[in-house]
């Protein structure tokens, strides 16, 4: 991606915490995050982008039937990271964030966001 001068990677994480019964996703989902901040750093300012998003609790085989949020909820910010065009990496797109958007206004708001991890 950096020698073809563009890229867009988005990581799916998790705002999960005091599931005890499922420490391991949690844990894994905080190496994720990690490592995206540390990549993004190194990629900064390149056309390249590492992100986050968090799509919230929806409900999918995962989430299962008693998640608050269908899973349309979360459109479009779980795409939005693909079409940022700031140069900024290592951020997190909540899907509360942009709830109800559209893609285009969705864009904008979150070239306006100075949040990273």
């Amino acid at each position: 991606m950096i020698a073809r001068g563009f890229g867009r990677a988005i990581n799916a994480t998790s705002g999960i915490k005091d599931q005890q019964e499922q420490v391991t996703y949690p844990a894994s989902k905080a190496a994720l995050d990690n490592f995206t901040k540390d990549l993004g750093t190194k990629l900064e300012g390149t056309n390249v982008l590492i992100n986050l998003t968090d799509p919230g609790w929806c409900r999918t085989d995962m989430g299962g039937p008693q998640a608050p949020n269908p899973p349309e909820s979360s459109i479009p910010e779980v795409v939005v990271g693909a079409f940022v065009d700031d140069r900024k990496s290592g951020r997190l797109f909540h899907a509360s964030t942009f709830s109800g958007m559209s893609l285009r206004d969705a864009v904008k708001k979150a070239e306006s966001l100075r949040e990273s991890l």
